[in-house]
């Protein structure tokens, strides 16, 4: 019965990987793949008789839509402070896209009345949907005669007055009109006003989307759900009163949405936005518009064009394909080192990327597709080095209960088994991180953090799947063929068969010998007794960091996060291109810029902020920086046309990264908390969760000391991507950490009566093959994509790099070391040391 379960299981697995490799193929798999080979094209393939739409790729990795917006100021009271009202607009913007499922966006301020907004995976009619309303709604009622009629004005100018069943609303000239039909046969439209009603203080208030509350898509059929706020929902009640019978218009921006007919006086503030024929895109977007609230500004769009990915065409392809290495490298290193089970794990990996990357395109039920830009890949990078690591976990357990004296079977199930309190503690771990990295990001319009939690958590889940249940199954299918004979493919010398509890029983002090098999097998690691050493040097490593974040700057925040300089050019020689222009700046030591080609052949170039813009009020202005960049473009690229010089605010917020910083606190104490519940039934569970966040803190303080120092020595810049890459290290170290407690909180069970640091050194050489097979395998990728990969995401690399080999380095040597120390009271006696008067109180007599 069990075979069978288990064929059916890989049928099923089977069917999804097909699925999930047609949906992801590449149209032009040349692109990245070796190009030697004839690699089918994905264009002709289709799923279920539907077309695959494209991969949803975010401004970095694609481009997207470029809008230039400026502000109607001519009507705004003297005195406005116009830059204010800019902000509030950015901000209203930010959030309006972000809900329309347009990730990554870049909201930029240039000049004085000016957004320049990029957008990805959305075409310029949408955008200017999207950007150009104002959201100004009003519930205007229509203007009654004595007798309670409409009053309608004709194309001539001559009024007429209809009864309420003569008025329907029609398109007409691309807009919806309230059309009256007199008894004469006249045609006009209906007069409108402002509904009003009586507020609390006495005053007519007319009723506009000032009050409120609320916007919610519903249905089906879809429509807008309203709630008003106190104050609007008395207004609505009056107004509903008074025109029970006739219609009441819902204006947006001086355009008629729809005019229902009052049917009866409504209490309780809420109504209803439909009508026959209304879509749900439709519904939605107009459900965000009114939501995020009416903009401060009146907007007009005086540039419209597509550009090119801010990474650049090379970055990607160069970044795909070393990333492309790095997975075969991890694919070989499994395979040598854990042979047969390794070459099922690199099987398994194959089916979990070509499912997340499924997952991706198609998206979650809720969500919808997601948009993978540098930030998402992070996460997808650091999910694929921990369905290794579960895999590892997994292959190191079955290899223990194989040196047990275990057959194949039983080892499988046993090694899964005891795998598992390790693989679910860790990734849940992840998960809450996740979670509220998520809920944050919403929170605080923060993109890019939102995308690192959502790939990350997809690439969790998906990798406990495939773990648990791919490979399991592939195992499994194993026993009985001629291949599970041989233990020398597990990785198990036949003279390692009676190392274990199950062979050869227990040594004197306790501690199985599956615990001790280092010692059994002639050699050992005494971790603990070295503490000293291990924090002498944490403290070598971290100090000259520490002092270097003291020192102001602290950091050298990067173009996005400071005020700069825009450019818009277009030259005459048609062949030059985005690489050209780059080496050019580099020379004129611009390295920081950044530039992106446009859909008509120009190019929209970004720089830090420029010196000597400004000149003497009277005479010439002296040369700037701007000259220097202009006369270098012309020198080596030939004539061109400048379009649009501006100088722009940031790209992102440096809030953004303080609001990170919270994120990261609040995730801490989340995963705290849960440590604390996992290990509840171990004696002074807290220890074990403080001693994760001190180790998590550790290694986010080494790389934010060896920036500050790259900063100072070389100019080093952080941007987004370093406080994702930040990020990504906590979830790992996090991660790495759990699974070692894992071990500790298994042998102190287990061994109740044993002293605690040897039970801490015996579960340290356990699992010390897999805390550094885990760290190779993504320190594989890292290296890869860091000398095969794109220039642009060289310093997020550098963030991994060094966070990997902190955060290995902590798992094994700071983390465990601190338990022992607390135990032992290390610090009490360091205390007592300095201070030697308070050492024992006074006994009694």
């Amino acid at each position: 019965m069990r075979n069978r379960i288990n064929w059916i299981t890989l049928a099923l697995v089977t069917a999804l990987t097909v699925f999930s490799v047609i949906v992801v193929w590449p149209d032009m798999p040349k692109r990245y793949l070796p190009d030697f080979i004839d690699w089918p094209s994905g264009n002709g393939l289709s799923v279920f008789g539907l077309e695959r739409r494209e991969m949803k790729l975010g401004l970095d990795l694609k481009g997207g839509t470029y809008v230039l917006l400026e502000a109607e100021t001519s009507e705004l009271p003297p005195g406005t402070d116009i830059r204010d009202k800019l902000e509030g607009t950015k901000d209203i913007l930010e959030r309006r896209v972000n809900r329309f499922g347009v990730s990554e966006t870049e909201i930029t301020i240039e000049g004085s009345n000016r957004l320049a907004v990029q957008m990805p995976g959305i075409d310029p009619d949408e955008a200017r949907e999207l950007l150009g309303k104002t959201a100004q709604l009003e519930f205007r009622a229509p203007v009654l005669d004595e007798f309670r009629n409409i009053v309608c004005t004709a194309e001539d100018g001559s009024q007429f007055a209809v009864p309420p069943a003569q008025i329907s609303v029609v398109e007409a000239n691309d807009q919806r009109i309230s059309q009256c039909l007199g008894s004469g046969g006249e045609v006009g439209e209906v007069i409108w006003e402002l509904a009003t009603g009586t507020d609390s203080e006495g005053e007519e208030r007319g009723l506009t989307g000032d009050f409120l509350r609320d916007a919610e898509v519903l249905g089906p059929p879809p429509s807008v759900g309203l709630e008003f706020s106190g104050e609007g929902s008395e207004l609505f009640r009056q107004i509903t009163s008074e025109l029970v019978g006739l219609p009441l218009a819902i204006f947006l921006d001086e355009e008629l949405i729809t005019a229902p007919t009052v049917q009866q006086e409504i209490v309780g503030g809420n109504a209803n936005i439909s009508r026959t024929g209304m879509k749900i895109d439709e519904v939605r977007t107009l459900t965000i518009l009114l939501d995020e609230g009416r903009l401060p500004l009146k907007l007009r769009a005086i540039q419209e064009t597509e550009v090119d990915a801010t990474l650049g065409d090379r970055e990607v392809v160069r970044t795909v394909q070393a990333g492309l290495i790095g997975l075969l490298a991890v694919m070989m290193f499994m395979v040598l080192y854990y042979r047969l089970p390794g070459l099922l794990a690199a099987l398994s990996l194959a089916i979990y990327i070509s499912v997340v990357l499924m997952i991706f395109k198609v998206g979650p039920p809720i969500i919808g597709p997601i948009t993978i830009t540098l930030a998402g890949i992070a996460g997808f990078v650091l999910s694929v080095g921990m369905a290794v690591d579960a895999n590892v976990l997994v292959f190191e357990r079955v290899k223990e209960e194989l040196r047990a004296g275990r057959n194949l079977m039983a080892a499988i199930e046993h090694g899964f088994n005891r795998a598992w309190t390790a693989i679910w503690a860790s990734n849940m771990a992840t998960l809450i991180t996740c979670v509220i990295l998520y809920w944050f990001g919403d929170r605080f319009n923060a993109a890019l953090v939102q995308g690192f939690a959502i790939t990350l958590g997809i690439g969790v889940l998906v990798s406990m799947f495939t773990a648990l249940t791919v490979t399991r199954t592939f195992l499994r299918l194993l026993v009985g063929s001629p291949l599970a004979r041989n233990l020398a493919l597990f990785g198990v010398k036949p003279e390692e068969g009676d190392i274990g509890p199950t062979a050869a029983g227990s040594v004197p002090d306790g501690l199985p010998r599956r615990a001790r098999r280092g010692e059994v097998r002639g050699w050992s690691l005494d971790f603990v007794k070295r503490r000293g050493f291990y924090y002498a040097l944490t403290a070598v490593i971290l100090v000259p960091g520490i002092i270097s974040l003291l020192i102001s700057p602290s950091l050298r925040p990067g173009i996005e996060f400071s005020s700069g300089a825009t450019f818009t050019v277009q030259f005459e020689d048609e062949s030059v291109g985005p690489a050209d222009v780059r080496e050019v700046l580099t020379d004129l030591d611009h390295e920081e810029a950044r530039i992106q080609g446009t859909s008509d052949g120009g190019f929209i170039i970004r720089t830090a902020e420029l010196e000597g813009l400004t000149g003497p009020p009277v005479g010439p202005a002296p040369p700037s920086e701007r000259n220097e960049i202009e006369d270098g473009l012309e020198e080596a690229l030939g004539p061109f046309q400048l379009t649009n010089f501006s100088q722009v605010s940031e790209i992102v917020s440096t809030g953004i990264a303080r609001d990170a910083g919270i994120a990261i606190v609040v995730a801490a104490g989340a995963v705290l908390l849960f440590i604390l519940w996992s290990f509840r039934n171990v004696p002074k569970a807290h220890r074990y969760g403080i001693a994760a966040i001190i180790a998590a803190g550790h290694d986010a303080l080494i790389i934010l000391g060896v920036f500050s120092i790259l900063g100072k020595l070389f100019d080093t810049e952080i941007n987004t991507m370093f406080i994702v890459g930040l990020l990504t290290i906590i979830g790992f170290s996090v991660h790495d950490t759990i699974v070692v407690f894992d071990r500790i909180r298994e042998n102190t069970t287990l061994n109740p009566d044993a002293p605690f640091a040897e039970v801490v050194n015996a579960s340290l050489t356990e699992t010390l093959a897999r805390s550094l097979n885990t760290s190779v395998t993504l320190l594989f990728t890292i290296v890869a994509l860091l000398f095969l990969g794109g220039s642009t995401i060289q310093s997020f690399l550098l963030v991994l790099l060094i966070g990997v080999i902190a955060g290995t380095y902590s798992s094994i040597f700071l983390a465990s070391q601190i338990l022992v120390s607390w135990e032992e009271g290390d610090l009490a006696g360091l205390w007592r040391r300095l201070i030697p008067w308070r050492a024992a109180p006074v006994s009694e007599t």
